[in-house]
């Protein structure tokens, strides 16, 4: 079994080395003898996607199947949401990749506890998608009829993006919401709508 092992330290945590959650997870994989491919290290905050250099070369390395499970000592440090974590382990998941966090057992999808708790937290992103579009077509259909005192409309000016570029930068992130937003300079709301869309009005662009 090889395992790669991602740490993470956000650029605010004074005094903290990655070298404290790269020591136990190594004494971890050789306690379960497993062999370690690579160690991924990222110094940036959760959120800033765009920073996490290591996080992106890691997926990379995930879809070419160079390694079995990716080894983390905490949820948070690789994740930034329940939304973030469902479609990356899905994403793992399709790649033949397993995942373990350290601290969090119950956070082990080689078990069938594990596999438990990732549709639990599928289940939850699914319904927290569904919110968020639910809240921006709200705040869409509130702008259309209101628009500001100045009699323009509520918001920043929308660009203009094309679905070609949307469906791009999409499968580049892996079917991931978040990320693609990023790369592209947009809210996820508006990704998520103009992807829900193209699945209703041309499926087959998006395989």
């Amino acid at each position: 079994m090889k395992a790669a092992l991602y740490a993470r330290v956000s650029t605010t945590d004074k005094d903290q080395n990655p070298e404290v959650q790269l020591a136990v997870l190594r004494e971890y994989c050789r306690s379960m003898g497993w062999e370690i491919y690579k160690e991924y290290v990222d110094q940036a905050p959760a959120l800033d996607m765009l920073a996490r250099q290591a996080w992106h070369e890691l997926l990379t390395a995930a879809a070419r199947h160079r390694f079995d499970v990716l080894l983390v000592w905490k949820l948070d440090r690789a994740f930034r949401s329940v939304i973030h974590a469902a479609n990356t382990l899905e994403q793992l998941r399709n790649c033949r990749v397993e995942f373990k966090s350290y601290t969090e057992a119950f956070m082990d999808t080689t078990s069938p506890q594990g596999e438990f708790i990732f549709h639990i937290m599928a289940a939850a992103a699914g319904l927290e998608r569904q919110m968020l579009g639910q809240r921006v077509r709200s705040g869409m259909d509130y702008a259309k009829k209101h628009g500001t005192k100045s009699g323009k409309p509520i918001g920043r000016p929308r660009k203009k993006i094309s679905d070609a570029k949307i469906i791009k930068a999409f499968k580049q992130a892996g079917g991931n919401y978040y990320q693609a937003a990023q790369s592209l300079n947009e809210n996820v709301g508006f990704v998520y709508n103009r992807i829900q869309r193209i699945k209703e009005e041309n499926p087959e662009l998006l395989k």
